[in-house]
């Protein structure tokens, strides 16, 4: 049986590795590549190990390094596969029945909204809601205060909130 570099055996933090780089570059297989990179990386620099107090935010650390270093040599092919990606997922997304609908609305809403948020706070609220990675953690990877995370993070989700809110009162997406 072989194992891939996904084989939560073989490296237990390749699933957040993936789902942080899909949520920077909203592209699977560029998401797959960038982790692969960085996977080479911490093997080429694996006698700093020992040295490392906390893996996981040392990895999440590189991942959020290689996808910026990505998006940087690649922004006109990542918007471009954005802009494909989404009129795709339009035209599949409907199901017919009125309630799957609503809960396509909603998740296509709840969507718009957290893409709208500046840069920062969507990682953090990535971070923090999907990974499920502590505050401290956040701060490492990002390299912010620990106050910082907390503010922020606060204020994304009274964003969020806000925004579905008036969503659900005027049925709008403003």
């Amino acid at each position: 049986m072989s194992r891939t570099l996904f084989d939560t055996k073989v490296m237990p933090v390749t699933g957040k590795m993936y789902r942080y780089a899909v949520s920077i570059l909203n592209d699977r297989e560029t998401a797959h590549d960038v982790v692969q990179e960085c996977l080479m990386k911490i093997w080429k620099n694996r006698k700093k190990l020992p040295e490392v107090k906390n893996i996981e935010s040392w990895t999440m650390r590189i991942t959020r390094n290689q996808c910026y270093d990505w998006v940087k040599v690649n922004r006109y092919i990542l918007e471009t596969d954005r802009d494909i990606n989404r009129d795709d997922l339009a035209r599949t997304d409907s199901s017919g029945a009125d309630e799957q609908l609503l809960i396509n609305d909603q998740k296509m809403f709840f969507d718009k909204v957290v893409n709208a948020l500046p840069r920062k706070h969507r990682e953090i609220f990535h971070l923090r809601e999907v990974e499920g990675l502590t505050y401290q953690d956040i701060a490492e990877i990002l390299s912010l205060s620990l106050s910082e995370v907390k503010v922020t993070l606060h204020r994304t989700r009274q964003r969020i909130r806000s925004t579905m809110e008036k969503i659900d009162s005027y049925g709008l997406a403003n």
